[in-house]
């Protein structure tokens, strides 16, 4: 059993739109319809859970009954924070599953609604060797490592630095316990879901599958424009 969790919580304040992106349209179609049309159709995800800005739960209710999505199981409201939508994300698998060291879970951040199959795919087909994957791709740029004061401190080595993406795909206890093990001012503070679990499990390894530079997610309006243009690709 495979589920996808889709964090649709966010309300998008680095964008400067009173609209959470999400629910901006392209070509008469939402950031998060594209977003779930991915794991909606592809063949080895089992169902979809989406974590709702708690404002916004009746549209998105619109969104899935227009479309009449068939893998889509829950509609939640999501937390304050990232971390927390995606624990009750997982929450609500823990409620409704019993069986649960069969469940593996792909947790993705509503937009990016340009991912593709091939990395849902290597990421399921990873978990037959780990119980933890991400995609990512190697960083082109050098990186500064600053202090408090914008000093820097450390230039690391880019050979090995990798900037995450999403889907990110775990074994579904592996990762409800890493949440569960940290207290709510740990566990809601990091920015995803592999940084819990590294955190909580830092032997546990993480495998890194190969991302796209496609797979881009929309922060701020220029980001909609590249969109577009994939679009048409």
């Amino acid at each position: 059993m495979v589920y996808a969790i889709i964090l649709s919580g966010g309300i998008g304040t680095r964008f400067g739109n009173q609209l959470p992106k999400q629910f901006l349209k392209i070509n008469n179609k939402t950031i998060l319809e594209y977003s779930i049309e991915t794991f909606e159709t592809h063949n080895l995800i089992n169902k979809i859970i989406i974590v709702s800005n708690p404002n916004f739960i009746e549209e998105t209710k619109e969104i899935l009954a227009k479309n009449n999505y068939k893998k889509v199981c829950a509609i939640i409201s999501g937390g304050n924070t990232r971390g927390e939508s995606a624990y009750r994300g997982l929450k609500q698998i823990n409620e409704t599953e019993n069986v649960k060291d069969k469940i593996k879970v792909l947790i993705h951040d509503s937009v990016r609604p340009n991912t593709s199959n091939k990395i849902i795919s290597e990421i399921i087909k990873g978990f037959d060797e780990f119980k933890a994957l991400s995609p990512a791709i190697k960083t082109t740029d050098t990186i500064y490592i600053s202090n408090a004061t914008q000093i820097i401190k450390s230039i690391p080595n880019r050979d090995n630095i990798y900037k995450a993406q999403t889907p990110q795909g775990f074994d579904f206890n592996t990762i409800f316990n890493a949440y569960n093990k940290l207290d709510d001012s740990q566990k809601f503070a990091f920015p995803d879901d592999c940084s819990v679990l590294n955190f909580a499990y830092p032997n546990i390894e993480i495998k890194i599958v190969e991302g796209d530079n496609k797979n881009l997610k929309i922060t701020f309006p220029e980001d909609l424009e590249v969109f577009k243009q994939l679009l048409t690709q």
